[in-house]
């Protein structure tokens, strides 16, 4: 599906309008603890039912009505996602009086009404109550209250699953996103996440953003979603790499079978493990393979079980001649990955070798963790050096205990940053 912000306004609001639109724009009255507060408003007055210039929505004139004036509201930040869009449209008649409101939320269009049929006015200003970090309008604070478990989830456990927001609007600018941007954002958001106060006491006067035409604040975001990328990218702590063992880590050694000359041509891998590679290399997180063993069987059996074609670099010990816990194990795929020793502390080792995976680790200076699955291997650490930061019992709880350890890295850069 393509989208023209522009082939759908077919007249640019005039000064007199920007003017008109500035003088009866609605307050909006935001959760005491908000922490997203709208900057730009993009402005369209309608003088013909049609479908909005702005949001998939058909904006109809009722009797009565002789003009729309459309506010297209902009946030760079929902709490579960970069960037928001939401909508108020203030119906006018012949005498420029304030006929009806509605009103966007989560897509649809709804009739801001008080449950006596008025409009929802104070002081003689529209004044709408919006959802504590999802932004979407209701006309009376009951209202709101009625999707209150909803909004305390999307608040706190579900923040930032939505990731970059990227719709038919803004397919083309906003094409190269990566799934490590969509997983910055969500660290960014996680560490952001609030219970709401549902206290509707901060006024926010909508006259008091940047108002500019529809067409000019699309082309402003175009350009402000990637800006935004770019510095939580920049600031936003991620892990740099995840260096995975194979035996009894990914491949269940008790399956191998190997040829005459030693190699594995058959093994299975571990339950989870193709799914939790998967979905880390889905994530963006950066895979390289650090295994002791022969070249030739990494190739045979992660390759045929589809795995190996995730993996960025590999550093295995028949083509380095050393086998792990030796640091030119993990210095190698660091070095193929860009990396260095000011990076080993956001670098992760997963492996089943107490000895071998996290010892090597732990004297680089990286995350170790112990995958204790196997039941071949050592279970008691020999000496500090063998103790993992942290322990899984198999493939799946990889990816879910790597997000917690980016969320910890997430919310000690939130604090450090507010504290500065």
């Amino acid at each position: 599906m393509s989208y023209d912000a522009f082939a759908r306004v077919p007249v640019l609001p005039s000064e007199e309008d920007l003017a008109l639109a500035r003088r009866i724009a609605p307050v909006i009255r935001f959760a005491a603890n908000e922490p997203f507060l709208p900057n730009h408003v993009g402005i369209t007055v309608m003088t013909a039912p049609g479908l909005s210039p702005s949001a998939e929505l058909m904006v109809g004139f009722e009797p009565g009505v002789a003009r729309v004036v459309e506010y297209a509201i902009w946030w760079d930040w929902d709490i579960g996602h970069l960037y928001e869009l939401e909508h108020v449209w203030l119906k006018l008649d012949g005498e420029g009086n304030i006929v009806r409101v509605d009103a966007s939320a989560h897509g649809r269009l709804h009739a801001m009404t008080l449950p006596d049929g008025g409009l929802p006015l104070e002081n003689g200003r529209v004044t709408l109550y919006s959802e504590p970090g999802k932004h979407a309008f209701h006309p009376t604070r009951d209202s709101v209250l009625e999707k209150r478990s909803m909004l305390n989830l999307a608040c706190t456990d579900m923040a930032g699953n939505g990731q970059v927001l990227v719709n038919a609007m803004f397919a083309v600018p906003f094409a190269g996103i990566t799934a490590t941007d969509h997983r910055a954002v969500k660290r960014y958001l996680q560490a952001r996440a609030f219970s709401p106060s549902f206290i509707f006491d901060r006024l926010f006067d909508l006259a008091s953003a940047e108002f500019l035409s529809w067409p000019d604040l699309h082309a402003y975001i175009a350009r402000r979603v990637p800006e935004v990328l770019a510095a939580v990218r920049r600031e936003q702590p991620l892990l740099k790499a995840v260096l995975l063992d194979s035996g009894d880590t990914l491949v269940d050694e008790a399956t191998e079978i190997r040829d005459v000359d030693g190699y594995v041509v058959e093994a299975a891998l571990i339950p989870g493990a193709r799914e939790m590679v998967e979905t880390l290399a889905a994530e963006g997180y950066r895979l390289a393979l650090v295994a002791d063993g022969l070249v030739r069987s990494f190739e045979t059996v992660l390759g045929h079980h589809g795995v190996r074609v995730h993996f960025e670099t590999e550093a295995i010990s028949e083509a380095l001649g050393c086998e792990k816990p030796a640091a030119l194990m993990f210095d190698t795929a660091l070095a193929a990955l860009g990396l260095g020793a000011a990076d080993t502390g956001a670098v992760v080792m997963v492996g089943n070798h107490l000895e071998r995976d996290i010892k090597g680790a732990n004297r680089k200076g990286m995350i170790s963790i112990w995958q204790n699955w196997s039941p071949r291997r050592p279970k008691v650490p020999a000496d500090a050096d063998e103790v993992p930061d942290y322990i899984v019992r198999n493939p799946s709880e990889i990816p879910q205990l790597l997000a917690f350890i980016e969320q910890g890295m997430a919310r000690k850069q939130a604090v450090t940053a507010l504290a500065s």
